[in-house]
């Protein structure tokens, strides 16, 4: 093990502060600001004509804007469960990070403790999920609106029997013909899934890391030593056996449509005229799916089946060596190791089938494995693809992809890090401008070294600084003439002289 692995074996060490809520400073509106200054003559003595006494008044506005109807990418951290994910997720809320720490607190639900404008709302597939609609901000409310700058006004598309944001106003900058997503959730789904009023408050807070040492976190600079994060949580736990949908969405203002008391009330919502409204429209932020499992098709689950008589069967062998075939010997012998057959469609388009075998062996195992590389020794070159280390018997014709998955499980992986894909990434720019580099070196120094009067060595044409010094005096002293005017001569003027 080297010095860096070692280092990347301790285990972190810090601190972590939970906060209630992290309101801003300044709350989301128009402000102004006047500065008044006073001016007088305090001497007694004066004279009439110097006596006076002004004050001076400067008024500015200014607008403090947060997010309202859309989210940028950048502002969320992370999400729990990972997207497109599928796993023992019965017991989980879902969450989302945010690395702005006051985002959930920049706008209000409406009540009485501030608490956040943003909500996790939770669907499965028995729902369903509603749709997502490509929209604009004036179709958060019932009359018509113009749809792109000095139109005439035009329909919204709030459906009639359908409610949304009550009261809602444009701030400064805001104009309706902003695009954003929404979802139409019945009133009674709605209901169903939206947290309660009691809730509001405890499902958001904010989270301070911090650390004496640098952390080493994705997507963190070389010395940080701390992080500050929001998190927004779900009030519902996913149905197993269930794909599932989260959407981030806006509740501002939407207090009196939540249910309310500890007893969750459904709240009376109802359209303008009285009528009970079918449909609640929301501005959906951001969201995503994952799947949560059934309990009995985990990895706890299928291994608890193992044990029973008539439980889960892999494959059935003959367990009796005077009848059983080469071919019978040899697939239990690989059974004893661990193997598993599975179905294997390879590049060019066959069908076969291969030994797989995963890192739980029935058998103890040294703690260095070395990958079997065919004519492999200590300057091998790494492995490049996962066709490399297939393993291919002759003798039997078939192939053992276990090293193969295991090289694309880690690639795939590494590539989910956030920081392993931005080191990557930087790391390939810079070879790309490397090699360009040198190749410019290269043509430089063989179309006009022997012009400039000079040979560059190694060290110098790795460096590239002396063709660089070399040219550019070319073209001060030699060039500069040819490639700008001479101004003509007049009084106080210097004419540059030529070769």
């Amino acid at each position: 093990m080297n010095e860096q692995a070692a280092i990347m074996d301790e285990p972190e060490t810090g601190t972590i502060t939970f906060i209630e809520s992290h309101r801003p400073a300044l709350a989301d509106g128009l402000y102004q600001i006047e500065v008044a200054q006073s001016v007088r003559n305090t001497n007694a003595n004066a004279p009439a004509g110097a006596a006076f006494d002004e004050t001076y008044r400067f008024t500015r506005r200014f607008q403090v804007a947060g997010e309202r109807f859309a989210v940028k990418p950048s502002e969320i951290e992370s999400c729990f469960p990972p997207l497109a994910s599928q796993g023992e997720y019965a017991n989980v809320l879902p969450h989302i990070v945010f690395n702005r720490q006051t985002l959930p607190w920049e706008r209000t639900v409406g009540d009485a403790a501030r608490s956040s404008w943003l909500a996790l709302l939770v669907f499965d597939e028995n729902d369903p999920p509603p749709k997502v609609v490509e929209a604009m901000v004036g179709d958060l409310t019932p009359a018509p609106f113009p749809h792109a700058d000095n139109a005439a006004p035009a329909p919204s598309s709030l459906p009639a029997t359908a409610v949304s944001y009550p009261g809602l106003t444009l701030a400064f900058g805001e104009v309706p013909w902003d695009p954003c997503r929404v979802i139409d959730v019945p009133v009674a789904l709605f209901a169903a899934l939206a947290p309660g009023a009691v809730d509001m408050p405890w499902l958001s807070h904010s989270r301070t890391i911090s650390s004496a040492a640098p952390l080493r976190f994705a997507g963190l600079a070389d010395d940080q030593t701390r992080i500050e994060t929001s998190v927004v949580v779900g009030n519902r736990l996913p149905t197993p056996d269930s794909e599932v949908t989260v959407h981030l969405v806006s509740l501002e203002n939407m207090i009196g449509y939540l249910p309310a008391g500890d007893d969750y009330t459904p709240a009376a919502i109802t359209l303008p005229d009285g009528q009970p409204a079918q449909s609640v429209r929301l501005v959906t932020l951001a969201s995503w799916s994952y799947r949560s499992v059934d309990p009995e098709d985990t990895f706890s689950g299928l291994l608890l089946k193992l044990d029973q008589t008539d439980g889960l069967r892999v494959l059935a062998i003959k367990d009796d060596a005077a009848s059983a075939s080469d071919a019978d010997a040899y697939v239990a012998n690989a059974l004893a190791l661990g193997y598993t057959p599975v179905d294997h469609h390879t590049r060019q388009g066959c069908r076969t089938v291969s030994w797989y075998r995963g890192p739980f062996v029935p058998f103890e195992v040294p703690t260095t494995i070395f990958v079997p590389v065919p004519d492999g020794t200590d300057d091998t070159p790494p492995i490049l693809t996962a066709d490399e280390i297939v393993a291919y018997d002759p003798e039997t014709g078939m192939m053992d992809v276990s090293y193969a998955a295991a090289w694309r499980i880690g690639q795939l992986l590494a590539l989910q890090d956030k920081g392993f894909s931005e080191a990557l990434v930087r790391w390939k720019r810079q070879n790309t401008r490397n090699a360009f580099e040198a190749f410019e070196r290269r043509a430089l120094d063989s179309a006009f070294a022997s012009t400039l009067g000079m040979r560059l060595t190694g060290t110098a044409r790795s460096i590239g600084l002396d063709l660089q010094h070399a040219a550019a005096s070319f073209v001060l002293t030699r060039l500069r003439r040819h490639l700008v005017p001479t101004p003509p001569a007049g009084p106080g003027s210097v004419q540059e002289g030529g070769e």
